[in-house]
């Protein structure tokens, strides 16, 4: 007789890596249910590929447990938002009250309790809630940025030949969407070998800002600079793309981070190719697959012209107000604040590693992935 395999909740279903993720999932024969907000053409591509569709709140625990019956296994992704810890507090309350076998978590690298980045404090905390599961095998992905973190404002690039970011000589092995899809479907879908693990997922290589603007050149077959950016401009430039003060408020501390090289520790790794049996994407040929989805048009003079026009009204508005979002004030003291790179706690359970790090206390587990020789291309 034919086992039945477990069903796997994936939430954010709709998102950069959920949707990948289920449809990853439902090739290998999965029953999948797709937890999305809302009904639209995503989650209608995900029905057609046989997932279940559940719609509903993610802050809300009667749709959590609507959503969770029935399944045995979960992949855990919220958006960047101050209720991501009463989020992530009613997902592991439902999981444990359904005794889900498996939870795949999506955190991320700089989780630190002191961090001056709200969202960072709330995601330190909400890995502590989770490592206190008792009957659920937890396993933690902690990417640090990823490739679709500048890569989104493509279109930018091609037009004015410039890549635009406050990374200063910072380095970064940015990982894909597709390789985090991939990583966190084959725990899912196997998970044995991987309980109670922290991976820290890259990409293959680390990149300065000046090699990402020189593999750009490639694939946008023109000439591409950076230029270093001042962080009220990007500030404005990511209100104009629609992001809240929230969001911009917790990017522009991570900026620092890069600027001082938090992402480069730890980095390249091959955990990608350690868990999913394929190495991880260089950046170049993740770029391309951004580039292929850009109108024909995106250089014309007419398209230029609407750019700058639009660029200038962003320039125009008020910066966004980013500091009430950080809540400082939750600190008695502000000396208790520090990056990540600044704190002896953090960098005694990152620094040195390589594919695995210790991001909760006890019982959990670890193991060391091979490090990749750290090349960096000039």
């Amino acid at each position: 007789m034919k086992t039945r395999k477990p069903t796997i909740l994936v939430l954010a279903a709709a998102g950069s890596t959920g949707m990948q993720v289920c449809h990853q999932l439902l090739n290998e024969g999965f029953p999948v249910k797709a937890f999305v907000r809302r009904e639209d053409g995503r989650s209608a591509k995900l029905k057609s590929s046989g997932a279940t569709i559940v719609v509903g709140s993610i802050a809300d625990i009667e749709d959590m447990r609507r959503a969770m019956a029935g399944c045995q296994r979960a992949y855990f992704c919220a958006p960047i938002t101050d209720s991501y810890l009463q989020i992530a507090t009613i997902f592991a309350t439902a999981a444990r009250d359904q005794r889900l076998e498996t939870v795949v978590v999506m955190s991320q690298w700089l989780s630190s309790s002191h961090h001056p980045a709200l969202q960072t404090r709330l995601c330190w905390l909400s890995d502590q809630v989770f490592s206190m599961l008792p009957d659920t095998d937890v396993i933690t992905v902690n990417p640090g940025f990823f490739a679709d973190n500048e890569l989104q404002s493509l279109n930018l690039t091609a037009i004015f030949g410039t890549f635009m970011i406050p990374y200063g000589t910072g380095l970064n092995a940015a990982p894909s969407n597709e390789d985090m899809a991939r990583v966190i479907s084959t725990i899912l879908a196997k998970p044995e070998g991987h309980e109670g693990k922290t991976y820290r997922i890259t990409g293959p290589k680390l990149l300065s800002p000046t090699d990402i603007a020189s593999i750009l050149s490639r694939v946008l077959e023109r000439k591409v600079r950076y230029v270093q950016t001042p962080t009220w401009m990007i500030a404005r430039v990511l209100q104009g793309y629609g992001y809240d003060s929230f969001v911009i408020a917790q990017f522009l501390e991570y900026v620092k981070e890069y600027q001082r090289g938090t992402f480069a520790i730890g980095a390249p790794n091959d955990a990608v190719f350690e868990i999913t049996g394929k190495p991880a994407e260089d950046y170049e040929s993740t770029a391309r697959r951004y580039a292929a989805q850009l109108p024909a048009n995106t250089r014309s003079w007419l398209n230029v012209l609407k750019t700058i026009a639009q660029m200038n009204g962003w320039m125009l508005r008020p910066s966004p107000k980013t500091r009430p979002h950080l809540r400082l004030e939750d600190f008695s003291d502000l000396k208790h604040v520090s990056l990540s790179i600044d704190s002896e706690e953090w960098r005694e359970s990152h620094q040195g590693t390589s594919g695995t790090t210790s991001i909760a206390p006890p019982p959990n587990t670890f193991i060391a992935s091979r490090p990749l020789k750290p090349e960096v291309t000039r």
